[in-house]
């Protein structure tokens, strides 16, 4: 992924609140030459520097037989908009995009049966709080349910993260914010504060 320098992201903790917030990935890994990618949520487990990514896919889909021992990479994105040179002091500028995105890379080891239950109760806990309270994960549909289902671990061992968001720019960054709350829409507002909090460091 290509990162320039004033777009890289090192610190830990902004890295894991931004997986955490935008945790459905996108999986990819290559077999035969080509390229496999499934979009999945998954969690992240984090102690200091260490980071384990959790999910599951189904049994039917081969990208996680083809992937077991083996690297993954782990694409996230969140907010991004078009950004307009009429935002900018400079007359001869271009339009571009500011966005955000973490690729993590790792290797994929499966879950046993036990282990991907639990996953999954864990999972349906972050979106579902309300359905497991009722106890469905011990009705006999789920426990059928789980048996198609193929959960995995993946132990990162190499985090590039990128905020284009104009940081090569900062005589502009907060008039392109600006601009960008007039447009009203969720994914603007949300790439003109992730502007802001750039701003501030």
């Amino acid at each position: 992924m290509y990162v320039p320098a004033e777009f890289r992201i090192t610190d830990i903790k902004k890295i894991v609140d931004f997986v955490n917030e935008n945790n459905f990935g996108i999986l990819l890994s290559v077999y035969n030459k080509e390229i496999y990618n499934t979009q999945i949520p998954l969690l992240l487990d984090s102690t200091g520097n260490n980071i384990i990514l959790r999910g599951h896919m189904a049994r039917a889909n081969m990208q996680w037989y083809h992937s077991k021992n083996k690297k993954v990479t782990a694409l996230f994105t969140g907010a991004h908009h078009y950004i307009s040179p009429l935002w900018y002091k400079d007359p001869d500028s271009v339009p571009t995009w500011d966005y955000m995105t973490i690729r993590m890379d790792g290797v994929l080891e499966i879950m046993n049966y036990d282990e991907t239950r639990e996953f999954l109760l864990q999972l349906s806990e972050f979106y579902d709080r309300k359905w497991v309270k009722q106890g469905n994960d011990k009705r006999d549909y789920y426990a059928r349910m789980v048996m198609q289902i193929v959960g995995f671990n993946i132990k990162v061992n190499k985090i590039t993260a990128k905020y284009k968001l104009g940081q090569n720019r900062p005589e502009d960054m907060e008039n392109v914010a600006i601009n960008l709350d007039k447009l009203g829409d969720e994914d603007a507002k949300l790439v003109a504060a992730y502007i802001r909090k750039e701003m501030k460091k």
